[in-house]
């Protein structure tokens, strides 16, 4: 099943303060790229990464800045897409990553977050490989157990609803409506973890330096 990735990472860090995209995480990577990496090394055949006008990209491993590509080439593997207008919702940078991923011309698309940086690239495999082998579902989400989350996969009929959404409406609206069916798939609990908030950063930040250490 062709899929295409949508990495939104055109938020505004409200709540952080400060940019979490480019907030440098024990390997010397920037957290961003944490999420990035897991969908460019997953099965997805080509990811669009959401971005702000006044992103500098310095958040970008440098190999993947210098082969990116920022209008439609049928072989990149990454494209950068800046949404001018992403500070009138979600759903405007939402829109910008679905529409440019319809040039591609997929089967489904999954959207992940930016700021997911615990999340790997086995999870997104699990969650296109259930949408292909779950034929009569409109979308595929992972879970925690408390609903669908991203990163959520639909197939390409779906690409109308979700370019109909607007504000700061985002997927969980269509995954919560009663005209569409999906299935989860479980994911570990520290996959959604996300840096909001200094506290939430900093327990994302002790999970990988223990991670690193039970592995040295």
């Amino acid at each position: 099943m062709r899929m295409t990735g949508i990495v939104l990472a055109a938020g505004k860090s409200l709540r952080l303060g400060r940019d979490k995209l480019s907030v440098v995480m024990p390997d010397g990577r920037s957290l961003a790229a944490w999420s990035l990496e897991a969908a460019l090394d997953s099965d997805l055949e080509q990811v669009v990464c959401v971005v702000k006008p006044e992103d500098s990209l310095a958040w970008l491993p440098v190999k993947w800045f210098d082969s990116a590509t920022y209008t439609y080439h049928p072989t990149a593997r990454l494209r950068i897409v800046v949404c001018a207008d992403y500070a009138s919702g979600m759903a405007n940078s939402l829109h910008s990553g679905v529409l440019s991923a319809l040039e591609y011309k997929p089967e489904g698309i999954l959207m992940l977050l930016g700021d997911q940086p615990l999340l790997q690239a086995q999870d997104i495999n699990r969650v296109t490989a259930a949408l292909a082998s779950h034929k009569l579902c409109d979308y595929v989400a992972a879970t925690d157990g408390e609903g669908g989350k991203p990163p959520v996969a639909f197939r390409s009929h779906m690409f109308g609803p979700l370019l109909s959404l607007h504000g700061d409406e985002g997927a969980r609206k269509i995954m919560r409506s009663a005209n569409y069916s999906g299935i989860h798939v479980p994911l570990p609990e520290k996959r959604f973890w996300d840096a909001d908030t200094e506290p939430e950063l900093e327990r994302i930040l002790n999970d990988v330096f223990e991670s690193n250490k039970k592995d040295s």
